[in-house]
Protein backbone atom coordinates (compact mmCIF):
# COMPACT_ATOMS: atom_id res chain seq x y z
CA UNK A 1 0.00 0.00 0.00
CA UNK A 2 1.49 3.51 -0.66
CA UNK A 3 2.70 5.57 2.18
CA UNK A 4 1.39 8.89 1.53
CA UNK A 5 2.42 9.84 4.84
CA UNK A 6 5.37 9.37 7.20
CA UNK A 7 2.03 9.28 9.91
CA UNK A 8 -1.07 7.03 8.86
CA UNK A 9 -3.75 9.47 10.51
CA UNK A 10 -6.75 7.76 12.39
CA UNK A 11 -8.95 10.92 12.01
CA UNK A 12 -11.08 9.40 14.96
CA UNK A 13 -11.83 10.79 18.18
CA UNK A 14 -9.33 8.60 19.87
CA UNK A 15 -7.01 10.37 17.59
CA UNK A 16 -7.95 14.06 18.74
CA UNK A 17 -6.98 12.54 21.91
CA UNK A 18 -3.61 11.66 20.83
CA UNK A 19 -3.00 14.93 18.87
CA UNK A 20 -4.71 16.44 22.41
CA UNK A 21 -2.20 14.92 24.30
CA UNK A 22 0.81 15.42 22.15
CA UNK A 23 -0.10 18.84 21.72
CA UNK A 24 -0.86 18.37 18.60
CA UNK A 25 -3.54 35.11 -1.92
CA UNK A 26 -3.84 36.23 -5.38
CA UNK A 27 -0.76 38.72 -5.29
CA UNK A 28 2.37 39.33 -6.75
CA UNK A 29 5.12 39.53 -4.12
CA UNK A 30 8.95 40.26 -4.51
CA UNK A 31 11.25 38.17 -3.14
CA UNK A 32 14.19 35.75 -3.39
CA UNK A 33 12.80 31.56 -4.12
CA UNK A 34 13.78 29.03 -1.47
CA UNK A 35 16.70 27.53 -3.97
CA UNK A 36 17.75 30.84 -6.06
CA UNK A 37 16.92 34.54 -5.91
CA UNK A 38 13.81 35.64 -8.14
CA UNK A 39 10.66 37.91 -8.36
CA UNK A 40 7.47 35.71 -7.58
CA UNK A 41 4.32 36.94 -9.15
CA UNK A 42 0.89 35.37 -8.19
CA UNK A 43 -0.98 32.67 -9.99
CA UNK A 44 -2.04 33.73 -13.78
CA UNK A 45 -5.66 32.66 -14.43
CA UNK A 46 -5.87 32.13 -18.14
CA UNK A 47 -9.22 33.01 -20.09
CA UNK A 48 -11.14 29.76 -20.61
CA UNK A 49 -10.46 28.30 -24.40
CA UNK A 50 -10.08 24.95 -26.08
CA UNK A 51 -8.07 24.53 -29.14
CA UNK A 52 -4.38 25.29 -30.19
CA UNK A 53 -2.14 27.70 -28.51
CA UNK A 54 -1.16 30.60 -29.88
CA UNK A 55 2.92 31.38 -30.47
CA UNK A 56 4.86 31.60 -27.18
CA UNK A 57 5.24 35.29 -26.17
CA UNK A 58 9.04 36.25 -24.78
CA UNK A 59 9.42 35.14 -21.50
CA UNK A 60 6.82 32.18 -21.39
CA UNK A 61 7.41 29.64 -18.88
CA UNK A 62 8.73 27.33 -21.53
CA UNK A 63 7.68 23.97 -22.86
CA UNK A 64 4.71 22.32 -21.34
CA UNK A 65 4.83 18.44 -20.24
CA UNK A 66 2.23 16.71 -20.98
CA UNK A 67 0.63 14.88 -18.00
CA UNK A 68 -2.82 14.01 -18.02
CA UNK A 69 -5.64 12.23 -19.79
CA UNK A 70 -4.12 12.50 -22.95
CA UNK A 71 -4.13 14.90 -25.83
CA UNK A 72 -1.81 17.52 -27.38
CA UNK A 73 0.01 20.28 -24.99
CA UNK A 74 1.13 23.06 -26.34
CA UNK A 75 3.65 25.02 -24.91
CA UNK A 76 2.89 28.04 -22.56
CA UNK A 77 2.49 31.64 -24.33
CA UNK A 78 1.21 34.75 -24.61
CA UNK A 79 1.84 38.13 -23.53
CA UNK A 80 4.17 38.14 -20.48
CA UNK A 81 2.54 39.06 -17.15
CA UNK A 82 5.28 41.11 -15.75
CA UNK A 83 6.36 39.51 -12.45
CA UNK A 84 4.51 36.16 -12.91
CA UNK A 85 5.75 33.08 -11.87
CA UNK A 86 3.72 31.39 -9.64
CA UNK A 87 1.42 28.44 -10.02
CA UNK A 88 -1.08 29.03 -12.97
CA UNK A 89 -4.68 28.43 -12.88
CA UNK A 90 -6.09 26.96 -15.31
CA UNK A 91 -9.66 27.34 -17.09
CA UNK A 92 -10.58 25.20 -20.31
CA UNK A 93 -10.68 21.17 -21.27
CA UNK A 94 -7.69 20.06 -19.97
CA UNK A 95 -5.04 20.69 -16.62
CA UNK A 96 -2.71 23.33 -15.85
CA UNK A 97 -0.25 25.29 -17.51
CA UNK A 98 2.12 26.48 -14.64
CA UNK A 99 4.55 29.23 -15.82
CA UNK A 100 8.22 28.78 -14.84
CA UNK A 101 8.91 30.05 -11.30
CA UNK A 102 11.06 32.84 -10.81
CA UNK A 103 12.53 35.86 -12.54
CA UNK A 104 10.67 39.58 -13.64
CA UNK A 105 8.68 38.62 -16.22
CA UNK A 106 9.11 35.00 -16.57
CA UNK A 107 6.09 32.59 -17.56
CA UNK A 108 3.93 35.31 -19.54
CA UNK A 109 -0.10 34.06 -20.04
CA UNK A 110 -0.58 30.65 -20.87
CA UNK A 111 -2.33 29.89 -24.18
CA UNK A 112 -4.53 26.78 -23.20
CA UNK A 113 -4.54 23.63 -24.60
CA UNK A 114 -7.28 21.73 -26.38
CA UNK A 115 -8.33 19.11 -24.51
CA UNK A 116 -6.27 17.13 -22.70
CA UNK A 117 -3.82 16.38 -19.38
CA UNK A 118 -2.27 19.01 -17.31
CA UNK A 119 0.70 20.57 -18.00
CA UNK A 120 3.92 22.48 -16.16
CA UNK A 121 5.48 24.77 -16.72
CA UNK A 122 9.56 24.76 -17.77
CA UNK A 123 12.44 26.61 -16.38
CA UNK A 124 12.83 30.56 -15.46
CA UNK A 125 15.29 32.54 -14.45
CA UNK A 126 15.19 33.29 -10.68
CA UNK A 127 16.38 29.60 -9.05
CA UNK A 128 15.53 26.05 -8.64
CA UNK A 129 11.95 26.63 -6.50
CA UNK A 130 11.12 29.98 -7.97
CA UNK A 131 10.26 32.62 -6.05
CA UNK A 132 8.44 32.69 -2.43
CA UNK A 133 5.93 34.65 -2.55
CA UNK A 134 2.22 33.97 -2.26
CA UNK A 135 0.86 32.34 -5.13
CA UNK A 136 -3.40 32.18 -6.06
CA UNK A 137 -5.03 29.77 -3.91
CA UNK A 138 -6.75 27.30 -5.52
CA UNK A 139 -8.88 25.23 -3.18
CA UNK A 140 -5.72 23.15 -2.24
CA UNK A 141 -5.36 21.67 -5.65
CA UNK A 142 -2.76 22.33 -8.35
CA UNK A 143 -5.67 24.06 -10.35
CA UNK A 144 -9.18 25.39 -10.56
CA UNK A 145 -11.69 26.19 -13.15
CA UNK A 146 -15.24 27.31 -13.30
CA UNK A 147 -17.74 24.63 -13.89
CA UNK A 148 -21.52 23.60 -12.52
CA UNK A 149 -20.65 19.84 -12.72
CA UNK A 150 -17.59 17.70 -13.20
CA UNK A 151 -17.80 14.88 -16.01
CA UNK A 152 -16.40 11.94 -15.32
CA UNK A 153 -13.00 10.72 -17.45
CA UNK A 154 -13.18 7.46 -20.20
CA UNK A 155 -13.07 4.32 -18.44
CA UNK A 156 -9.16 4.38 -19.91
CA UNK A 157 -8.33 7.44 -18.28
CA UNK A 158 -9.76 6.66 -14.63
CA UNK A 159 -13.06 6.39 -12.75
CA UNK A 160 -15.39 8.80 -10.85
CA UNK A 161 -16.53 8.48 -7.53
CA UNK A 162 -20.34 10.33 -6.77
CA UNK A 163 -21.67 10.67 -3.50
CA UNK A 164 -24.65 9.24 -2.88
CA UNK A 165 -28.10 10.96 -3.89
CA UNK A 166 -29.84 9.72 -0.26
CA UNK A 167 -27.84 12.96 1.44
CA UNK A 168 -30.37 15.29 2.20
CA UNK A 169 -29.42 18.60 4.89
CA UNK A 170 -32.17 20.97 5.92
CA UNK A 171 -31.49 24.45 6.63
CA UNK A 172 -28.74 25.14 9.13
CA UNK A 173 -27.95 21.97 9.48
CA UNK A 174 -24.15 20.47 9.69
CA UNK A 175 -23.54 16.45 8.72
CA UNK A 176 -20.51 14.42 8.55
CA UNK A 177 -20.30 11.24 6.05
CA UNK A 178 -17.40 9.00 4.91
CA UNK A 179 -18.19 7.20 1.73
CA UNK A 180 -16.21 4.43 0.87
CA UNK A 181 -15.28 3.20 -2.82
CA UNK A 182 -13.05 0.32 -3.55
CA UNK A 183 -10.27 1.30 -5.92
CA UNK A 184 -11.66 -0.69 -9.44
CA UNK A 185 -9.10 -2.68 -11.32
CA UNK A 186 -6.73 -5.88 -10.43
CA UNK A 187 -3.15 -5.51 -9.52
CA UNK A 188 -1.65 -2.22 -8.79
CA UNK A 189 -3.31 0.71 -10.18
CA UNK A 190 -1.50 3.99 -10.28
CA UNK A 191 -2.89 7.46 -9.96
CA UNK A 192 -1.44 10.33 -11.94
CA UNK A 193 -4.44 12.89 -10.66
CA UNK A 194 -7.50 14.46 -9.23
CA UNK A 195 -10.76 16.51 -9.76
CA UNK A 196 -13.40 17.29 -8.23
CA UNK A 197 -16.69 19.42 -7.37
CA UNK A 198 -19.47 19.62 -4.94
CA UNK A 199 -22.06 21.60 -4.54
CA UNK A 200 -21.70 25.36 -3.86
CA UNK A 201 -23.29 26.66 -0.75
CA UNK A 202 -23.71 23.41 0.96
CA UNK A 203 -20.39 21.93 1.05
CA UNK A 204 -17.30 23.34 3.54
CA UNK A 205 -14.66 20.46 2.56
CA UNK A 206 -14.23 17.27 1.53
CA UNK A 207 -10.79 14.97 2.30
CA UNK A 208 -10.41 11.65 0.31
CA UNK A 209 -8.18 9.24 2.57
CA UNK A 210 -7.00 5.91 1.32
CA UNK A 211 -7.13 2.88 3.49
CA UNK A 212 -6.48 -1.20 2.76
CA UNK A 213 -9.71 -1.79 5.24
CA UNK A 214 -13.09 0.28 6.35
CA UNK A 215 -16.45 0.41 5.16
CA UNK A 216 -17.73 -2.14 2.38
CA UNK A 217 -17.75 -0.69 -1.30
CA UNK A 218 -20.47 1.77 -1.51
CA UNK A 219 -21.37 2.27 2.16
CA UNK A 220 -22.20 5.14 3.34
CA UNK A 221 -21.59 6.08 7.35
CA UNK A 222 -21.71 9.08 9.48
CA UNK A 223 -18.51 9.91 10.81
CA UNK A 224 -16.67 13.50 11.74
CA UNK A 225 -13.23 12.05 11.20
CA UNK A 226 -12.02 10.28 8.05
CA UNK A 227 -8.84 7.39 8.52
CA UNK A 228 -6.23 5.96 6.34
CA UNK A 229 -3.18 7.77 4.54
CA UNK A 230 -4.20 11.45 2.97
CA UNK A 231 -5.08 11.81 -0.55
CA UNK A 232 -6.64 15.02 -1.70
CA UNK A 233 -9.14 17.73 -0.44
CA UNK A 234 -10.30 21.11 -1.10
CA UNK A 235 -12.69 23.32 0.64
CA UNK A 236 -13.83 25.13 -2.54
CA UNK A 237 -17.00 24.20 -3.93
CA UNK A 238 -19.29 25.23 -6.50
CA UNK A 239 -16.07 25.41 -9.03
CA UNK A 240 -13.56 22.67 -10.69
CA UNK A 241 -10.57 21.83 -8.49
CA UNK A 242 -7.87 19.21 -9.52
CA UNK A 243 -4.42 18.06 -8.56
CA UNK A 244 -2.07 16.74 -11.00
CA UNK A 245 1.21 15.07 -9.86
CA UNK A 246 4.21 16.07 -11.65
CA UNK A 247 5.38 13.77 -14.82
CA UNK A 248 6.07 10.36 -13.97
CA UNK A 249 5.14 10.60 -10.35
CA UNK A 250 1.99 8.68 -8.97
CA UNK A 251 0.19 6.90 -5.77
CA UNK A 252 0.15 2.95 -6.60
CA UNK A 253 -2.77 1.34 -5.25
CA UNK A 254 -3.80 -2.00 -4.34
CA UNK A 255 -6.85 -2.92 -6.37
CA UNK A 256 -9.72 -3.77 -3.83
CA UNK A 257 -8.22 -1.24 -1.83
CA UNK A 258 -10.49 1.82 -0.68
CA UNK A 259 -10.62 5.40 -0.76
CA UNK A 260 -12.67 7.04 1.41
CA UNK A 261 -14.70 10.71 1.25
CA UNK A 262 -15.05 12.10 4.73
CA UNK A 263 -17.53 15.21 3.56
CA UNK A 264 -18.49 17.93 5.69
CA UNK A 265 -21.54 19.20 4.36
CA UNK A 266 -23.61 22.81 5.62
CA UNK A 267 -27.04 24.07 4.33
CA UNK A 268 -26.37 27.92 4.80
CA UNK A 269 -29.31 28.12 2.79
CA UNK A 270 -33.00 28.62 3.85
CA UNK A 271 -34.55 25.88 1.51
CA UNK A 272 -33.33 21.75 2.10
CA UNK A 273 -30.65 21.01 -0.60
CA UNK A 274 -29.19 17.60 -1.55
CA UNK A 275 -25.48 18.03 -2.40
CA UNK A 276 -23.64 16.12 -4.12
CA UNK A 277 -19.74 15.60 -4.08
CA UNK A 278 -17.89 14.05 -7.69
CA UNK A 279 -14.13 12.94 -7.44
CA UNK A 280 -12.54 12.12 -10.59
CA UNK A 281 -9.66 9.67 -9.86
CA UNK A 282 -6.83 9.73 -13.15
CA UNK A 283 -4.47 6.79 -14.00
CA UNK A 284 -1.14 7.75 -14.18
CA UNK A 285 1.21 6.97 -16.99
CA UNK A 286 4.82 5.87 -16.91
CA UNK A 287 4.85 6.63 -13.27
CA UNK A 288 8.13 5.78 -12.55
CA UNK A 289 8.48 7.50 -8.75
CA UNK A 290 6.01 7.13 -5.38
CA UNK A 291 4.30 10.48 -4.15
CA UNK A 292 4.95 11.11 -0.48
CA UNK A 293 2.04 13.58 1.72
CA UNK A 294 3.30 15.49 5.03
CA UNK A 295 0.38 17.12 6.98
CA UNK A 296 0.34 18.82 10.49
CA UNK A 297 -1.50 17.85 13.62
CA UNK A 298 0.46 19.17 16.54
CA UNK A 299 -0.78 23.14 16.45
CA UNK A 300 -4.12 22.11 16.90
CA UNK A 301 -3.93 20.97 20.38
CA UNK A 302 -2.89 24.76 21.11
CA UNK A 303 -6.27 26.40 19.82
CA UNK A 304 -7.96 27.77 22.61
CA UNK A 305 -8.58 31.34 21.62
CA UNK A 306 -10.67 33.25 24.54
CA UNK A 307 -13.79 34.70 23.50
CA UNK A 308 -13.71 37.79 21.24
CA UNK A 309 -10.05 37.46 21.04
CA UNK A 310 -7.11 36.62 18.72
CA UNK A 311 -4.50 33.79 19.01
CA UNK A 312 -1.94 32.50 17.05
CA UNK A 313 -0.63 28.89 16.67
CA UNK A 314 2.48 27.24 15.08
CA UNK A 315 4.48 24.05 14.21
CA UNK A 316 7.52 22.84 12.17
CA UNK A 317 7.66 20.35 9.77
CA UNK A 318 10.57 18.69 8.33
CA UNK A 319 11.89 16.30 5.15
CA UNK A 320 15.17 14.77 4.55
CA UNK A 321 17.40 15.68 1.85
CA UNK A 322 16.34 15.23 -1.70
CA UNK A 323 12.66 15.48 -0.74
CA UNK A 324 11.09 17.38 -3.99
CA UNK A 325 7.87 19.04 -2.87
CA UNK A 326 5.60 19.79 -5.74
CA UNK A 327 2.63 21.67 -3.70
CA UNK A 328 2.17 23.48 -0.18
CA UNK A 329 -1.26 24.47 0.99
CA UNK A 330 -3.28 24.72 4.36
CA UNK A 331 -6.66 24.05 5.86
CA UNK A 332 -8.70 25.93 8.30
CA UNK A 333 -12.36 26.73 9.62
CA UNK A 334 -13.67 30.04 8.85
CA UNK A 335 -12.42 32.02 12.36
CA UNK A 336 -8.88 32.04 10.19
CA UNK A 337 -7.25 35.90 9.91
CA UNK A 338 -4.50 34.31 8.11
CA UNK A 339 -2.27 30.99 7.24
CA UNK A 340 1.18 30.97 6.54
CA UNK A 341 3.86 28.19 6.01
CA UNK A 342 7.38 29.42 5.60
CA UNK A 343 10.71 27.40 4.09
CA UNK A 344 13.61 27.51 6.20
CA UNK A 345 17.36 27.00 4.27
CA UNK A 346 20.64 27.98 5.40
CA UNK A 347 19.61 30.16 7.89
CA UNK A 348 16.75 32.12 5.56
CA UNK A 349 13.37 31.93 6.19
CA UNK A 350 10.97 32.57 3.05
CA UNK A 351 7.47 32.77 2.77
CA UNK A 352 6.08 30.05 0.74
CA UNK A 353 1.90 30.07 1.36
CA UNK A 354 -0.09 33.02 2.65
CA UNK A 355 -3.47 33.13 2.76
CA UNK A 356 -6.34 35.67 4.55
CA UNK A 357 -9.22 33.30 3.05
CA UNK A 358 -10.15 29.83 4.87
CA UNK A 359 -12.06 28.97 2.08
CA UNK A 360 -9.69 29.78 -0.82
CA UNK A 361 -6.21 28.85 1.09
CA UNK A 362 -2.67 29.76 -0.61
CA UNK A 363 -1.26 26.94 -2.86
CA UNK A 364 2.07 27.36 -4.20
CA UNK A 365 3.13 25.04 -6.64
CA UNK A 366 6.30 23.58 -8.18
CA UNK A 367 7.14 22.21 -11.52
CA UNK A 368 9.80 20.59 -13.41
CA UNK A 369 12.62 20.89 -13.33
CA UNK A 370 12.52 23.79 -10.18
CA UNK A 371 10.66 21.38 -7.79
CA UNK A 372 11.03 22.60 -4.35
CA UNK A 373 14.15 20.35 -3.06
CA UNK A 374 15.39 20.47 0.24
CA UNK A 375 18.60 20.13 1.81
CA UNK A 376 20.02 18.32 4.94
CA UNK A 377 19.01 20.38 7.41
CA UNK A 378 15.98 22.74 6.11
CA UNK A 379 12.43 22.89 7.21
CA UNK A 380 9.40 24.28 7.21
CA UNK A 381 7.20 26.64 9.54
CA UNK A 382 3.91 27.14 9.81
CA UNK A 383 1.13 29.35 11.57
CA UNK A 384 -2.63 29.96 12.07
CA UNK A 385 -4.30 32.76 13.26
CA UNK A 386 -7.83 33.40 14.32
CA UNK A 387 -10.07 36.08 15.47
CA UNK A 388 -13.07 34.37 17.63
CA UNK A 389 -16.20 36.66 17.34
CA UNK A 390 -18.28 33.86 19.88
CA UNK A 391 -18.79 34.51 23.10
CA UNK A 392 -16.94 31.15 24.16
CA UNK A 393 -13.41 29.80 23.84
CA UNK A 394 -12.74 28.70 20.45
CA UNK A 395 -11.03 24.99 20.16
CA UNK A 396 -9.67 22.18 17.86
CA UNK A 397 -12.80 20.29 16.56
CA UNK A 398 -14.76 19.60 13.57
CA UNK A 399 -17.44 21.81 13.44
CA UNK A 400 -17.13 24.85 11.75
CA UNK A 401 -19.79 26.68 14.16
CA UNK A 402 -16.97 26.54 17.38
CA UNK A 403 -14.02 24.94 15.91
CA UNK A 404 -10.78 25.34 14.19
CA UNK A 405 -8.46 23.46 12.81
CA UNK A 406 -5.16 23.76 11.81
CA UNK A 407 -3.05 21.95 8.78
CA UNK A 408 -0.14 22.51 6.28
CA UNK A 409 -0.35 19.97 3.74
CA UNK A 410 2.75 19.60 1.14
CA UNK A 411 2.94 16.59 -1.66
CA UNK A 412 6.81 15.43 -2.83
CA UNK A 413 8.24 12.77 -4.31
CA UNK A 414 9.78 10.09 -3.62
CA UNK A 415 8.01 8.54 -0.76
CA UNK A 416 10.90 6.96 0.41
CA UNK A 417 12.25 10.40 2.00
CA UNK A 418 10.97 10.76 5.45
CA UNK A 419 8.94 13.95 5.80
CA UNK A 420 6.63 14.60 9.34
CA UNK A 421 5.64 17.57 10.86
CA UNK A 422 5.21 18.93 14.19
Amino acid sequence: MVRLSSVTVDRTVSTIALALAYGLAGCSADGSGPNGSGNTGGGYTAPQGGGAAGTPAPGAGGASVPNGQGGAVNPGGGTPNNGAGGAGMPLGNGGAINPGSGGTGAGGAPNMPGAGGASVGGAASGGAAGGGGTPSGCGQGTYCMPGDDVAPPAPADGFQIVSPSSITVNPGDEQFWCYYKNVPGSGEVDIGGFKSWMTKGASHHFITFHTATGGADGSLVSCAFGSGDWVYATSKSGQIIGMDMPPNVGLPFQAGSKLVMNMHLINTSTAVVKPVVKLNVYFAKNMQYRAGSVFSLAANAQIAVPPNGTQTVRGSCTAGAGAKFFLWTTHSHKFTTADDINYISGGKTTNIVHTTDWEDPGTHVWGPPDFLTTKAGDSFSYSCTYKNTLSQTLTFGETAAHNEMCLAIGYYFPDTISASCL
